[in-house]
């Protein structure tokens, strides 16, 4: 696994050095893939960080509690940040079901044969929660990290 750090890592420089439009991204990729290649507990971090800024400040920018126009906010937040684009693709009550095509996290990225997209699921996690008012856990099921050609998250509400 340490290898497949590297690997990634070495790519990431090739193509900062490389592509001065780009720059902004790979520097946010290359800081979040140097800290879980080096730390311990990174995943629970991230995923925390996510869902305290989405539930704590993101949240309460949507003035709506209607679960249709709050994930409408959630994906136009996605896409306007830079983060990539968001799309609700499933729902039953207690499970969501969410696509995310160009990630900024690993959109294009070599396979590390794991997720790692931890701070976006936290934010859906955060976001959920606060307009459910229940406690949701979400979890991503594809990823670039896994050569997924897209992330999909899939959130149950508890």
């Amino acid at each position: 696994m340490e290898e497949a750090w590297k690997r990634t890592i070495d790519y990431e420089l090739d193509m900062f050095f490389k592509d001065k439009k780009s720059r902004g991204d790979i520097s946010k990729r290359l800081m979040v893939y140097s800290l879980e290649w080096l730390s311990v507990g990174y995943f629970s971090a991230l995923y925390m960080a996510g869902k305290k800024f989405s539930k704590n400040s993101l949240s309460v920018k949507c003035s709506s509690d209607e679960v249709e126009a709050a994930n409408r906010f959630l994906e136009d937040f996605f896409r306007d940040s830079g983060i990539g684009r968001l799309k609700l693709i499933g729902e039953s009550g207690t499970r969501y079901v969410y696509r995310l095509e160009g990630c900024s996290t690993c959109s294009n990225m070599l396979p590390l044969d794991r997720q790692i997209c931890y701070f976006e699921a936290g934010i859906i996690a955060g976001f959920l929660e606060s307009k459910l008012k229940r406690r949701v856990v979400v979890r991503e099921t594809l990823c670039g990290g896994l050569g997924d050609d897209y992330c999909e998250f899939v959130a149950r509400v508890r």
